[in-house]
Parts: C-alpha cells; sequence; structure tokens
C-alpha cells in the first residue's frame, strides 16, 4: 500500500489532518468592518454575529475571481481566510477601497497564526473529544472557541471534504503542541497529495486552478455564495445578468479519464475544443479523475469527451459534482 493510499484510506474512515498554515489570514478592525466586506463581496455579511462565518468572493468589476474567502465574524474583529499566498493581493485590493468615512483597519495576521484542517467522517467527534467543545451542530463556516492543547483554539465547520471538515485557527506557537495532541487522539497527518485527491472528489475549486481571473463564480458552481437579493458590490451588475439570463459561457465539471493525463489539457469533442482540464489525481477509489470547464451544452454528466495534451489523447466522461463513490 504507498502512502497517498494509507492517508486516503484514514481519510475515509476517520479523521485526518493538514498543516494549512499557507492559507491566509487577515484580521480586519473598525467599526465598519462587517459593512466594508459586505459592499465588497458577493455574499450577506453585514449581519453576522460573533460565531457566525460565511463564505465570500470578491471580484473585479468584470466579475473575474479576485478570492473566494471565509469570514469569519468575532466580537473585536472579522478574521478572514484567503487562499494560500493570496492574502497580499486581496488585501491591497481592499485597501484600495477603503474611504474617509470607513472605519476599517486590515492586517495580515498570517505569520502570526496556525491553521490546522481536519477532514473525515470521524472530524467532529475526535475534535469533540479532545477540545471538550460540541462543533457536530455547527453549521457550515459558523465557529466555536475552545481550549486544546493548553490554549485557546477557533474551532470553525469548514468545507467538507473526506466526510467532513473543520478549521483549526490559533496562534503559530500553539500549532506543534496542537498538532501533537491531534495525533496522539489518533488523527492522521496527511501531505499535499492526498488533500488534492479529496479536493477534487469533493468538487472543490482552488485558486490558481478552477478559481482566478479567468472564472466566474457562477461558472466555478459557487452560487451558495452570491447573494441575489443584498443590492450592489463590485462585479454585481455582470452576474446578476448571467443569473437572469442564465447564459454561462462555462461551467465546472467533474472527469473520468480513461487513463493519465498530464496538464496542460484541454478538453474537445467532434474535433472542435469545448474546454480546459484544470486539476487531475490519481484517486485510489475512482482512478483517474479530474476537474475542468466545459461550455454548458457539452457538461451534461454522462457525456463522453476527450482531453488533448502535448503528447496524447484520452477519453474522459463527465461526470457530477461531487463524485460518487466507485
Amino acid at each position: 500500500m504507498t502512502e497517498i493510499e494509507r492517508e486516503y484510506a484514514a481519510a475515509r474512515t476517520g479523521a485526518v489532518m493538514m498543516d494549512a498554515a499557507a492559507w491566509g489570514r487577515l484580521k480586519l478592525t473598525g467599526k465598519s468592518r462587517l459593512d466594508f466586506l459586505h459592499r465588497m463581496s458577493t455574499n450577506e455579511v453585514a449581519q453576522l454575529q460573533p460565531g457566525q462565518g460565511a463564505a465570500t468572493i470578491f471580484t473585479t468589476p468584470i466579475a473575474r475571481i479576485i478570492d473566494r474567502t471565509i469570514v469569519y465574524a468575532r466580537a473585536d474583529d472579522t478574521l478572514m481566510v484567503t487562499s494560500r499566498g493570496n492574502q497580499g493581493r486581496v488585501r491591497q485590493w481592499l485597501r484600495k477601497y477603503i474611504f474617509f468615512n470607513d472605519d476599517v483597519q486590515i492586517a495580515d495576521v498570517t505569520a502570526e497564526t496556525g491553521l490546522i484542517a481536519v477532514y473525515g467522517p470521524e472530524a467532529d467527534q475526535t475534535i469533540q473529544r479532545v477540545s471538550g467543545a460540541a462543533v457536530s451542530q455547527l453549521p457550515l463556516h459558523h465557529w466555536r472557541e475552545a481550549a486544546l492543547a493548553g490554549t485557546s483554539v477557533l474551532i470553525a465547520r469548514a468545507d467538507p471534504i473526506g466526510g467532513g471538515g473543520l478549521h483549526l485557527i490559533c496562534d503559530s506557537a500553539s500549532s506543534a503542541p496542537i498538532r501533537e495532541a491531534l495525533l496522539a487522539a489518533g488523527i492522521a497527518l496527511i501531505g499535499e497529495s492526498t488533500y488534492q485527491v479529496l479536493r477534487v472528489e469533493a468538487g472543490r475549486p482552488e485558486f490558481g486552478r478552477e478559481l482566478g481571473d479567468n472564472y466566474l463564480p457562477l461558472e466555478a458552481n459557487l452560487w451558495g455564495e452570491v447573494s441575489f437579493t443584498k443590492g450592489c458590490y463590485t462585479g454585481q451588475e455582470i452576474i446578476a445578468r448571467l443569473e437572469s439570463r442564465h447564459r454561462l459561457a462555462k461551467q465546472l465539471v467533474g472527469l473520468r479519464f480513461a487513463d493519465e493525463v498530464t496538464l496542460p489539457a484541454t478538453l474537445w469533442a467532434n474535433d472542435a475544443e469545448i474546454g480546459v482540464v484544470t486539476s487531475v489525481v490519481q484517486s485510489p477509489a475512482l482512478g483517474w479523475i479530474g476537474l475542468g470547464y466545459l461550455k454548458p451544452a457539452q457538461g451534461t454528466a454522462g457525456q463522453v469527451v476527450e482531453s488533448r495534451g502535448s503528447e496524447r489523447r484520452v477519453e474522459a466522461r463527465v461526470c457530477a459534482l461531487p463524485f460518487a463513490e466507485a
């Protein structure tokens, strides 16, 4: 059994963790911080109360994705988790739109904090056992504070990957003892390759692959993180037009390949280029699978397309997301 197979089996049957310190953390202070984020991003965040959170997306004036972030409302500040290494771009973008009557300050606290992601069907049960915090009923992105390894930790419901998901955010000096406490509790450590398999199986888009300047939130299946009733925000006009007309240029889909595919690769049907492959992994359960963008007419589950790379062509079947079990 390979290392990925061992880690994958643990993720599918128990609880696993990964060091997610590379994901950015920004801290916003000031009385108008939530109102500011509300007018700058796609989702409803102005009324978030301490203990609540939400995913929201920052877009350019033409609705291209700057980043998908998670916002955690706290009593004295708001903590935001960005994509890996993208906190500088998000902070710079937001600071351009702070006006004289805004009471908002934005600090990069990535180096001062740690983030551990815990996944798997036993994630809730195990974290509840070691922290004493009742986390199983937490709504998506909501959080509570608990003591773990002698320190205070923010424990938040995260995107479900591998059957469950929690984020543990602490000060950076506490990351190592918390990790040791989780290992002692039976939570296995996974690497990047296994995480990518679980992410793709869950159909979760990642910045730099399925999210970025080439894509719009609705194309990336992020409908639930876009409010169509909140009013104006940067990029809102184009997103509202797409929603009302139901005319997307492309959409994110799952792909099951007949063989290995190497990126970069495009998608074809009837000798016409119809899309692009954005992620490819080899799943122990499902074989070669991936994510990609297709024109909506070719994006129906069950349709067969062809992946073309620099050296080979491979048949691919379009799948609904998240991927079903083998």
